[in-house]
């Protein structure tokens, strides 16, 4: 079973020993030898904003997932019982958006990472989530967030 006791300042703490990442919010790809999956695009809506007028209705969110492996069994075995389900994770965030109360993406993006990694048999995801058109000079606003695992024991 996988445990992320401590929170997300221990997760952080934990990235492995020599990582550039360690102890800091810079986002690095995964280590050689670790394998990972992607979303890209995952559209959702979600009330979130700082602003009064956010909150009454549902703002767009587009959200990007990396989710590291420590080795996708599913390389090997070719079962989806041996890999982490894409439609699961999918899923997952449908969940977390509609049930979402935070005013931050970086707060939603930090959630959502938090739940990833106990939900999910994961090494590390990393979380990007985008408003688009808030801004007229930009096409859309957001933050990135990568977060490892505290520990694992085999449960």
């Amino acid at each position: 079973m996988w445990s992320s006791e401590g929170g997300a300042a221990a997760l952080l703490e934990d990235a492995p020993a020599g990582s550039p990442v360690r102890g800091s919010a810079i986002s690095v790809p995964p280590l050689p030898g670790d394998d990972s999956i992607f979303l890209r695009g995952l559209r959702v809506e979600a009330l979130i904003g700082v602003y009064e007028h956010e909150r009454h209705a549902p703002q767009p969110l587009v959200v990007d997932l990396e989710l590291g492996l420590a080795h996708s069994r599913g390389c090997l075995s070719d079962r989806i019982e041996d890999a982490v389900d894409y439609a699961e994770v999918a899923a997952a965030l449908r969940r977390h958006a509609l049930a979402n109360r935070r005013e931050l993406l970086e707060a939603f993006a930090q959630d959502l990472a938090d739940s990833l990694l106990r939900d999910f048999a994961l090494v590390s995801v990393a979380v990007t989530v985008s408003k688009p058109g808030i801004l007229d000079a930009a096409d859309s606003i957001g933050v990135s967030i990568r977060r490892w695992r505290r520990q694992c024991s085999d449960a």
